[in-house]
């Protein structure tokens, strides 16, 4: 079964989410490395993922989603950055069958920028950080790009449905989504 979730980052001002469609045997380990891709960050910072309300079992990185989240109220939230505290409540939007042609974890749709991996709230109330993006189709395909990159580098199995020959030749894809910041 698929799982696509709703990530929006917390107390930012402006709507920054990201809608991820992956499997629900992920990880919240390989969670957290999605979410890296998606918010273009670089794993730079500790990271937490805990329950919005209280409740009775932990997390640990090795259990899988589907063991935690299972209903739109089960929210997680997901900390990066403990200095800033990035905050992220990730909610299921809904659950569905995986189709053939498509590669799985990807983004199908994405509103506004991200932070750069060290900018503070203060560059965003004090407007030295603009987070507006009008063309969210533009985000979602280099996160995209970014995710089939994560898959063929050591996610969870690999890409479904491509042999070791296809990865190593979206690997050494030199269209890469370049590292410029964090931004497009």
């Amino acid at each position: 079964m698929m799982f696509e979730l709703r990530i929006t980052l917390l107390d930012v001002g402006t709507p920054v989410w990201r809608d991820i469609q992956l499997d629900d045997d992920t990880t919240f380990s390989d969670l957290h490395f999605i979410l890296q891709s998606a918010f273009n960050w670089s794993d730079l910072h500790p990271h937490t993922f805990r329950f919005a309300s209280p409740h009775k079992d932990e997390l640990a990185e090795t259990d899988r989603l589907r063991d935690h989240i299972q209903g739109k109220d089960d929210k997680i939230i997901y900390t990066y950055n403990m200095e800033e505290n990035w905050e992220h409540e990730i909610v299921l939007q809904k659950a569905f069958e995986a189709k053939a042609d498509v590669l799985y974890p990807r983004c199908a749709r994405a509103e506004n920028l991200a932070p750069e991996e060290d900018h503070t709230r203060l560059d965003i109330t004090d407007g030295t950080l603009d987070l507006a993006y009008t063309d969210s189709g533009e985000i979602a395909k280099a996160i995209n790009e970014e995710l089939a990159y994560l898959n063929v580098s050591g996610l969870g199995e690999g890409l479904p449905g491509l042999d070791e020959d296809e990865w190593i030749a979206l690997d050494d894809d030199e269209d890469e989504w370049e590292d410029d910041g964090g931004h497009l």
